[in-house]
C-alpha cells in the first residue's frame, strides 16, 4: 500500500512537472511606471498592457498626466514606459518601440453647417485648427502644421470641442475613438452639432515606448513584445477589446 501511495505521488509530481514547462514562467519584476494621458484612462490600452506585461512578470504602476508631460518625462526617464504612442522618427531617436497595441483613425471635426470639406492639406489653410500639445499625426501633416496650417493647441480634447462648438476654432484633430467617447458622454446634448470630416488625417498605430537611457530598454521592450505575443495567442486580447467594444485589429 505504501509503495502503491508513493508511485501515484511519483506520477502526480511528474504531471505537475509536465504542465509547468509548457507554459513560461518569469520571475517577478519591479514595478513599472506606465505615464499616459487622461484619455486612455481606463480603456482597452491600459488593459491590454497591463496584462502583457504581468504574463512576464511585471507589476505597472499607471499615472495619468497631460500628454506633454507623459512624453517629455518619459523621454527624461522620470517614467518607465510611455502609454500608446504614435511612431514618428523624431522620437524614436529617443524611444525603443514595441510591437502594435492598437490602431486610431485620425479625424478632423467641424461644427454641422460648416460644410468643411478637403482634397489636400493645403485646402485647411484658410481655417483655425485645435490640435493637442506635443501630438503628431503624420509627417505630411506634422510638417504642414510647421509651415502653413493655422494651429491653436490645448492640453485635451474637451478643450477642442468646447471652442469649436462655440465658434473659436472651424476644425479640430483628434482621435476618431476618442471623439465618439466624448461626444456619447460628456457632450452628448451636443452631439447633433458636431460632425466629422472625411477622409481620414491618417490612420496610425499606437506602441508602448522605453526611453533610451534606460539601460534596461531593450529587456523592458522585448519582455513586453514577448507578453503582448502571449495574450494574443490565449485569447486574452481579444477579450478585452470585446469588453471595450473595439473591433479585432490586424497589427
Amino acid at each position: 500500500m505504501k509503495h502503491r501511495t508513493w508511485k501515484i505521488m511519483g506520477v502526480l509530481a511528474l504531471i505537475v512537472s509536465v504542465m509547468l514547462s509548457s507554459r513560461p514562467v518569469f520571475a517577478e519584476k519591479k514595478a513599472l511606471v506606465v505615464a499616459g494621458d487622461e484619455e486612455k484612462k481606463g480603456g482597452y490600452l491600459v488593459e491590454i498592457t497591463q496584462a502583457a506585461f504581468s504574463r512576464v512578470g511585471y507589476a505597472t504602476d499607471f499615472r495619468f498626466v497631460p500628454w506633454s508631460r507623459a512624453l517629455t518625462k518619459s523621454i527624461a526617464g522620470e517614467y518607465d514606459v510611455l502609454l500608446a504612442a504614435y511612431y514618428t522618427h523624431e522620437r524614436a531617436e529617443k524611444l525603443l518601440y514595441s510591437k502594435p497595441i492598437g490602431v486610431a483613425e485620425v479625424m478632423l471635426l467641424q461644427r454641422k453647417g460648416s460644410d468643411i470639406t478637403y482634397r489636400k492639406l493645403e485646402d485647411l489653410k484658410p481655417y483655425r485648427i485645435g490640435h493637442i500639445s506635443n501630438s503628431k499625426v503624420s509627417p505630411e501633416f506634422d510638417k504642414a502644421e510647421a509651415e502653413y496650417l493655422n494651429i491653436e493647441y490645448a492640453f485635451d480634447a474637451e478643450t477642442n470641442i468646447r471652442k469649436l462648438l462655440a465658434g473659436r476654432l472651424d476644425l479640430m484633430v483628434e482621435k476618431k475613438q476618442r471623439i465618439v467617447q466624448l461626444v456619447n458622454t460628456e457632450f452628448a446634448s451636443e452631439a447633433h452639432k458636431l460632425a466629422f470630416v472625411n477622409p481620414p488625417l491618417h490612420i496610425n498605430y499606437f506602441h508602448n515606448c522605453v526611453t533610451k537611457i534606460n539601460p534596461d530598454h531593450q529587456k523592458i521592450i522585448h519582455d513586453f513584445n514577448l507578453g503582448l505575443d502571449i495574450i494574443r495567442k490565449d485569447g486574452t486580447e481579444a477579450r478585452i477589446l470585446k469588453k471595450h467594444g473595439e473591433d479585432k485589429q490586424d497589427l
